[in-house]
């Protein structure tokens, strides 16, 4: 693996030890090897999809259910807010303070995006859609909907 994706899997080990049996390495095309954690959704989230992190392109993706963000960092830095820092946004994913929304046309799910339970539930721009999914980490905010 790469120094970047070293470095990313010692911190988030450091962070979660007991993530280490989910820590992988792999590779996509014709890539150099890099860092994916995948820890399993509890039944609670009622998603088949699991808490996935990683380091493909030397940045940090998280994945929840079927939302995915990108960041440049694992660990916060000072003046960092949520969006900063991948280990902020994991453990708000973890204590539920935003939960995956997603839009969908029958089977299909057509956009995703972070919600923030309360928050107004809306597409972050104007698709066709037939039902609407919401996924919390321990399932707090779980809710599906027609549209």
């Amino acid at each position: 693996m790469s120094p970047f994706s070293t470095r990313i899997r010692e911190e988030i080990l450091a962070t979660f030890p007991s993530w280490s049996p989910f820590a992988a390495s792999e590779t996509y095309r014709d890539s150099q090897p890099y860092l994916v954690v995948t820890v399993p959704a509890p039944l609670e989230a009622r998603t088949d999809l699991p808490l996935r992190i990683s380091t493909w392109n030397e940045e940090v993706t998280v994945d929840f259910d079927h939302y995915h963000t990108h960041f440049d960092r694992w660990d916060p830095e000072e003046g960092d807010d949520r969006h900063a820092s991948a280990l902020l946004y994991v453990r708000a994913v973890l204590d539920e303070s935003v939960a995956a929304a997603s839009w969908w046309q029958g089977n299909h799910c057509k956009v995703c995006a972070q919600l923030e339970p309360g928050a107004p539930l809306k597409p972050p721009f104007d698709i066709a859609y037939s039902r609407v999914r919401i996924r919390s980490w321990r399932g707090s905010h779980n809710a599906d909907s027609d549209a």
